[in-house]
């Protein structure tokens, strides 16, 4: 990186850290810059437990979800045994996929290049033609394998492996979701969105409640007044805050009732936790939701709705035709979203643009640029990178 960006971060960075009265948002150059964008990769996505997915694609053992970790493939498994495995999804041979796309169930793994075969944990079972290798012993051989564990649910992995379990970067989530009973509930529907701009603008406009009332007039803000929301920080860019939302549907009723524990909530009751750096969580009176926020590039973003409903609710009448109206209604709100954060995005890479100053509702935003600066302008400021 260039030493006029670096400095231009770093002293916009200072801006950002001020008390909220006095804060003012980030440098433009971390939403579009390539260099940022490497650093993230290596950084952030390498270093943190990141969520791939739910445990309802991974039951049976033999089942796989292949996924993507900002372009490091990976292939999680559910092993002979029963346990969970997560390893590298490129042949030790030539660097070909050795799972396919998506999610299934298979014995074994066969990359289609040159028909080496791993097993699922990732041990190598068969080379064909190796036998005059010198030193090629096929049970010396095994793809990479990298951390991979659950909670409620919710499968993580992490390509750091000194990193500390996931028990502990969940235990403030644990703690201020446990009224939700997760674990009586299952994976009803998935919704996924690709929007043209920069991850951090997403993850920061989960929780940008300035906007609700002007975008969402007809969704998440049909009910939401800012004398309602209540935001508590939590370490690490994570957060817990309540505000009044209502269910997640276009009429603003529950599809299939209320949750059989939430009985004494309001109808409007609305909360979201965030664990860094792309995972958050939605509870309602009749569901929960969560969004995985993934980078595919410098300026664009995948988004992935999880919805959650109590496991007695699948036995509904017609249940798989009722419960597309959460995802109509999550495809409409990001529909709304897609719109002005792909303005915003182009809007960043003006040379005339100043990063404003923030409001007293912007306090969640200010928290997560706060916390996503800090982790950047660490890696900035080391010998290395000057």
């Amino acid at each position: 990186m260039r030493q006029e960006q670096t400095a231009r971060i770093l002293h916009g960075a200072e801006r950002t850290a001020e008390p909220l009265n006095r804060a003012a948002h980030s440098p433009r150059e971390i939403y579009f810059s390539p260099d940022v964008f490497a650093l993230e990769r290596e950084h952030v996505f390498f270093k943190d437990w990141v969520c791939c997915g739910r445990i309802e694609a991974l039951v049976q053992p033999g089942d796989y979800l292949s996924v993507d970790i900002v372009g490091e493939p990976l292939v999680i498994t559910r092993t002979q045994e029963g346990r969970l495995a997560a390893f590298s999804n490129v042949c030790l041979h030539r660097a070909v996929a050795v799972a396919p796309p998506g999610q299934g169930n298979r014995r074994a793994f066969s990359c289609p290049f040159h028909g080496w075969t791993y097993d699922l944990e990732g041990r190598l079972m068969g080379a064909p033609r190796m036998q005059g290798a010198e030193c090629f012993e096929k049970q010396n051989f095994r793809l990479p394998a990298i951390q991979v564990d659950e909670w409620h649910g919710w499968v993580f992995v992490n390509l750091d492996p000194q990193a500390a379990p996931l028990s502990e970067h969940t235990a403030t989530l644990e703690r201020d979701f446990a009224f939700m009973r997760q674990d009586d509930c299952r994976l009803a529907i998935t919704t996924v969105n690709d929007i043209d701009c920069n991850w951090k603008l997403v993850v920061e406009n989960v929780i940008d409640l300035y906007h609700v009332n002007l975008v969402h007039k007809s969704t998440n803000g049909r009910q939401f007044t800012s004398e309602a929301f209540e935001f508590a920080p939590r370490s690490e860019g994570g957060y817990y805050a309540t505000f009044n939302s209502g269910p997640s549907t276009l009429t603003g009723q529950p599809v299939f009732g209320r949750m059989p524990w939430l009985q004494d909530l309001p109808e409007s009751f609305a909360a979201t936790g965030r664990l860094r750096p792309n995972f958050t969580l939605f509870a309602r009176i009749d569901t929960v939701h969560a969004l995985t926020i993934w980078p595919l590039s410098p300026t664009r973003t995948r988004v992935t709705v999880y919805t959650l409903l109590p496991k007695q609710y699948f036995d509904a009448p017609d249940f798989a035709q009722r419960v597309v109206a959460y995802q109509d209604y999550q495809n409409k709100v990001i529909s709304e979203d897609r719109e002005v954060l792909q303005m915003m995005q182009r809007g960043l890479s003006s040379h005339l643009y100043v990063p404003g100053r923030m409001a007293e509702i912007e306090a969640g935003v200010h928290h997560i640029e706060k916390d996503n600066l800090a982790r950047l302008c660490g890696v900035l400021s080391r010998p290395e990178q000057r």
